[in-house]
């Protein structure tokens, strides 16, 4: 599953994007994202799940990427790496969008989603209780691809990869009530996660390229 290992790479470098980009406290958001591949892809594999964490009012968000393989699940966190900020037309609906862009040597990826502000939900930061419009749902895509220029070619071996993937985004509100239950942070948020994965038996991956990358034995989909 090389494709999905350069991808983690990606995913840990896009943080260097918006570091230092530090948001004021307010309360959190908690989405939670599922990915399908879809056709054209190439040596492609991808992440099965992510949350991601960002204050209501928009702004610098984290993520959480899991992954099975080998018969074992992963966790990948990737903190301060996204964004979500609010388009508006005037006399039109308002759209949230959640997007990240990342390379690393020469892989690329890069995540849009969209959704309408159809949903209210309500906070109660130090007894004042405060409102705001978001959407309860996002949808969009990823694009991924690397050329692997700087691997040796071999005739036995695939090499590069290029791949398309649906995403959905979906308000956890378990998660989102419980974060603001307890007045928690972005970062006290997907910390919160991380132990709810790890007690159902995840492990963290690093995102780490070495050497010890598996050989592909992935099919072209179709």
């Amino acid at each position: 599953m090389f494709s999905l290992r350069k991808l983690l790479a990606t995913v840990v470098a896009a943080a260097a994007l918006f570091a230092g980009a530090e948001a004021s406290q307010a309360q959190v958001l908690v989405y939670k994202m599922d990915f399908s591949k879809t056709g054209g892809s190439i040596n492609f594999s991808f992440f099965d799940r992510a949350y991601f964490v960002v204050d209501a009012l928009g702004g610098v968000g984290s993520f959480i990427f899991t992954y099975r393989e080998d018969g074992r699940d992963f966790y990948l966190t990737a903190e301060d790496s996204g964004e979500m900020f609010f388009a508006v037309k005037p006399g039109e609906v308002e759209r949230a969008v959640v997007r990240a862009t990342a390379t690393n040597g020469t892989a690329q990826s890069e995540y849009l989603a969209i959704g309408r502000l159809d949903r209210t939900v309500s906070f109660n930061p130090r007894g004042q209780r405060i409102s705001a419009h978001v959407a309860s749902t996002l949808r969009g895509n990823v694009l991924a691809s690397d050329s692997e220029e700087d691997v040796s070619f071999e005739f036995d071996k695939a090499i590069g990869f290029a791949g398309f993937a649906e995403l959905k985004a979906t308000l956890d509100e378990t998660r989102t009530d419980s974060a603001n239950r307890g007045d928690l942070t972005v970062s006290g948020t997907i910390a919160e996660i991380v132990d709810d994965l790890t007690g159902m038996g995840f492990e963290e991956d690093t995102g780490d390229t070495g050497d010890d990358e598996t050989e592909s034995d992935e099919e072209e989909s179709q």
